[in-house]
């Protein structure tokens, strides 16, 4: 009686496809707006708490990615119009602030991403991105945005005394990543890659400022329920092409 024998080459393929058709099912992405002035509890009781954005950049929403299987959250996209920065350095350069996101979103910070690495100062070439656990912090700290037309944004209006960046506390438990990005280009996407991805439980409140704070983001998002599915068709599929492989040995 005949068997199934695959070649070598055939047997590659196979898995390969295996593998990509489940990698790309492991991928679930949620939309969210952007609808807030500022973060809860950081009115600075000016005319900035009536506006949504000042200048540019003007963030609309986003994307949270998560790994379908594990139910982890790997990536925030965060796209925007307009100009981030009027400078490429020096004074008024504005920088992408640090990545927060509140797991369970019960109101306080769990974890943060780090671009910033002091007062207007990023993290040297974004290339290691720490991602701290700042769950036990009691008072958390912050990098604030700075004044109107004042200090460092001379000549600029700002969302005044408003966070855009962690300064204080927490352990590292990852190294996340920040894709491609072009300060003086007009409109663009911030893409935070999370590593290996974070347990935030079934929903996260993802929050985001620029070093200006002019347009600040503060989101719920549901966590979609995983789908173990692809998983176990992906190691059936790999026992399939092994036992053909067995069969063509014989």
């Amino acid at each position: 009686m005949s068997s199934l024998r695959l070649p070598p080459l055939a047997r590659f393929a196979t898995a390969a496809a295996l593998l990509f058709a489940a990698s790309a099912a492991h991928a679930a992405t949620v939309s969210f707006t952007d609808s807030v002035r500022y973060w809860s509890g950081w009115a600075n009781g000016t005319a900035d708490d009536g506006r949504d954005t000042i200048g540019t950049p003007n963030f609309t929403g986003g994307t949270a990615t998560f790994d379908d299987a594990t139910g982890r959250l790997v990536q925030v996209a965060l796209p925007y119009t307009g100009q981030f920065s009027p400078v490429a350095s020096g004074n008024a350069r504005v920088l992408p602030g640090d990545l927060f996101l509140d797991a369970g979103a019960d109101g306080d910070w769990d974890y943060v991403m780090k671009l910033v690495a002091g007062a207007q100062t990023p993290v040297a070439s974004y290339a290691s991105l720490s991602i701290l656990d700042v769950g036990g912090v009691a008072a958390p700290t912050y990098w604030m945005s700075g004044s109107d037309n004042t200090g460092y944004w001379r000549g600029y209006g700002v969302r005044d005394r408003h966070p855009y960046a962690w300064s204080g506390g927490g352990a590292q438990i990852g190294t996340g990543s920040l894709g491609s990005f072009d300060q003086l280009a007009s409109g663009g996407t911030i893409v935070l890659n999370l590593g290996d991805g974070l347990w935030i439980g079934d929903q996260v409140r993802i929050g985001f400022a620029p070093s200006c704070a002019n347009d600040v983001v503060l989101a719920t998002v549901a966590a979609p329920v995983p789908e173990p599915t692809a998983v176990l068709l992906f190691g059936v599929g790999l026992a399939a092409v092994a036992k053909g492989s067995r069969r063509a040995r014989r």
